[in-house]
């Protein structure tokens, strides 16, 4: 199985669009972009979806008439799970403190945000002791 790779800003324009559609031709794509951010060429467009399925394993095709409709491979939560966990590897290797830190520098949060923190990691912490205990059901998505 092909691990998730980065994307670039672009590439992940184009699968948000994917997600919110569920599939889209690249003339759809084509449209959406030029109405969310400028100008794209056609050529630009098919390009980058060619990387994105033959390269990165992001997208899949299938043939209707003459006009390839893409679809995301993974839904946007898995994938936006699996690029997260590359990109704190890679920048903070691993360390999940390092990476709260660098998010509370860029943008304080506000007592809302702390009450769903502290709500997430007091059911992160009741999964973990699960798992240690032998307890924790795979997830769908896992198995």
């Amino acid at each position: 199985m092909r691990k998730t790779q980065m994307v670039t800003d672009r590439e992940l324009e184009i699968m948000k669009i994917l997600w919110a559609r569920g599939q889209a031709s690249v003339r759809d794509v084509q449209e959406d972009l030029n109405k969310d951010s400028g100008p794209v060429a056609y050529s630009t467009v098919q390009t980058l979806l060619n990387i994105m399925e033959d390269k990165k394993g992001l997208v899949r095709h299938v043939v209707e008439g003459r006009t390839f409709i893409y679809h995301p491979k993974k839904s946007s939560e898995r994938t936006i799970r699996e690029l997260t966990r590359k990109f704190v590897d890679r920048v903070f290797d691993g360390a999940l403190d390092r990476v709260m830190v660098a998010l509370f520098d860029s943008k304080p949060p506000t007592p809302e945000d702390l009450d769903r923190l502290r709500t997430m990691i007091d059911d992160a912490q009741r999964q973990s002791s699960l798992v240690a205990a032998g307890h924790a059901e795979e997830t769908p998505e896992e198995a």
